[in-house]
């Protein structure tokens, strides 16, 4: 689709943390530890409402490159109109100015970056007007004052909007005029749809004239971004254009008109769907994990170490045990089933039962366990005592969890024999072998570290 550009009068940061260090080590091609890059382009905004994770998700996009995307609160505000874009047959596109660094952090190599995007509020995204379509648009850049549009102050006033502000496209023409000392110059008059509205100054217009006439060559006018402000009492108007200087060469080429006509403004526009998983969705550092869970849900602590992995990873099993613990209660005898009201019968219901036995023994585990469970498949949130068959779940899972941090505690006795061995093998090769024993001992320094490791993180 063709490049719909958004009024880039203002700033925003978009959110890079979470996931997208391939994606922008790929428009770097390649980052170096300990020395910040920057980079500079245009960035595509990308509803995405077949978005697993949020429905409502905006990406900001590099090419195929997904390396951000905007805040919840910021999606919602600019939904609304980038639909209105997409739905008109067009891109929407706006700068980007992203940094980043590479780190290493426990020997693990991070993308640290920072993302900003030039767009102005939801209100002020498109013109008043539309831009002629034999018309080449310059990039937007720094004000200018536009003068004489006193001159022109009752028209100015039917321009300006409810709000008192507004953006506009206005063209660039060439005029002669004769100067205050009878010497006829050129200067550049500034119109809107085809009607002046003021002009520049002689300096201003002598960088201008070029720009003009080259699009004039090409059977184009020259139109520019501007911005009308107005009350009862006094209008203004000042446009916003890089100067002669700094249009790139990019432009001569294509003489872009990147605003075009849209569709009538509507409650609702379709999109369609635009999801496309990064690869961090396939598998997801543990550290970026954990600070996208904080992020997401403010009030509950993430699980962290070996338990948070072993709660993470059962989440995933959790379901099915309660499924094969079903399976059995129902697989039981009809006698069994009728004496479970007997009391004291050491039955379902007595105090001696098994189930009672189970249930006692999994309370402890259900209170001091993982108070939230990420499912591993859709990564959907459990909070503690929702319902009675999830407390059941997370019961089962705390179980489970134990059992497994149980199981590892003769892998840290045997990780402490082996590095007892290694030792004594370094001594005996101490003065025989001098390579071999700084091979034995660094081996054992290192399953030394292991085992102390798992031992306190278990």
């Amino acid at each position: 689709m063709t490049d719909y550009a958004l009024n880039d009068r203002g700033s925003l940061d978009v959110v890079t943390e979470n996931f997208y260090d391939t994606e922008i080590m790929r428009v770097f091609g390649g980052l170096s530890a300990g020395r910040a890059q920057t980079w500079h382009g245009l960035a595509a905004l990308v509803p995405e409402p077949d978005n697993p994770f949020d429905p409502r998700t905006v990406s900001v996009r590099v090419g195929e490159n997904k390396v951000a995307h905007l805040s919840a609160q910021d999606a919602h505000r600019y939904w609304h109109p980038l639909s209105r874009v997409i739905a008109s047959g067009y891109t929407p596109v706006v700068p980007l100015h992203l940094e980043a660094d590479l780190l290493r952090q426990d020997g693990v190599a991070e993308v640290d970056s920072r993302a900003v995007i030039d767009i102005a509020p939801p209100d002020l995204l498109f013109p008043l007007n539309t831009a002629p379509a034999q018309a080449a648009v310059l990039p937007q850049g720094s004000s200018i004052k536009v003068l004489d549009e006193q001159e022109f102050a009752e028209y100015l006033h039917s321009i300006v909007p409810a709000s008192g502000e507004g953006r506009v496209i206005l063209t660039l023409e060439v005029n002669k005029v004769r100067n205050s000392h009878g010497v006829t110059v050129d200067t550049v008059d500034v119109l809107y749809e085809r009607k002046q509205v003021g002009r520049l100054s002689t300096q201003m217009s002598e960088q201008f004239i070029p720009i003009i006439h080259y699009a004039f060559e090409h059977d184009l006018l020259t139109a520019v971004w501007g911005t009308i402000r107005g009350s009862s009492f006094e209008v203004s108007m000042t446009l916003q254009s890089v100067r002669a200087s700094e249009v790139p060469a990019q432009w001569f080429e294509e003489l872009p008109n990147d605003v075009p006509e849209l569709l009538p403004d509507a409650e609702h526009f379709d999109v369609p769907p635009a999801y496309v998983a990064v690869e961090s969705d396939h598998g997801r550092n543990a550290k970026k994990w954990r600070k996208g869970f904080v992020a997401a849900h403010p009030d509950t602590p993430a699980p962290t170490g070996a338990r948070g992995f072993a709660a993470r990873f059962l989440g995933e099993r959790s379901q099915g045990t309660e499924q094969r613990r079903a399976a059995a209660s129902t697989a039981a005898s009809p006698t069994d089933a009728a004496s479970t009201g007997a009391p004291g019968a050491g039955h379902a219901g007595g105090p001696g039962s098994t189930a009672a036995r189970t249930a006692t023994a999994e309370a402890p585990a259900a209170d001091g366990g993982v108070a939230a469970l990420m499912d591993g498949h859709d990564g959907e949130l459990v909070p503690a005592g929702e319902t009675r068959e999830g407390t059941g779940t997370r019961a089962a899972s705390s179980s489970d969890a134990k059992t497994l941090v149980g199981g590892m505690t003769p892998l840290v006795t045997g990780l402490l024999v082996l590095t007892a061995i290694l030792v004594v093998l370094g001594v005996v090769l101490l003065g025989v072998e001098p390579l071999a024993t700084t091979l034995v001992l660094i081996v054992a320094v290192a399953t030394g570290f292991m085992a102390v490791y798992l031992h306190r993180t278990l």
